[in-house]
């Protein structure tokens, strides 16, 4: 089910192209939604909403504690803290 909303976005066109937010929410559904949970306030490092783009980046390219090392571009990168901004 994960794949196929990210799927249906690339497929059309995606708003996500237009909107970080939409691309972001894709990307999170994916990749992030499993342990930090739809609000984005569980798991090892509880409330992840505010934190900035150097940390995340940082996160997903070192993987610390649990969290494996995730293979995002810049882009996606991104558009996830745009996404968290909004929750």
């Amino acid at each position: 089910m994960r794949y196929g909303l990210l799927a249906g976005m690339l497929a059309f066109g995606a708003p996500a192209a237009a909107d970080p937010a939409a691309l972001g929410a894709a990307v999170y559904a994916e990749h992030c939604l499993e342990c930090h949970g739809p609000t984005a306030r569980e798991g090892e490092v509880g409330d992840i909403r505010g934190l900035g783009l150097s940390t995340v980046t940082s996160a997903v390219r070192a993987g610390p504690g649990m969290m494996p090392v995730l293979s995002l571009t810049s882009e996606e990168i991104a558009a996830v803290v745009a996404y968290l901004r909004g929750l």
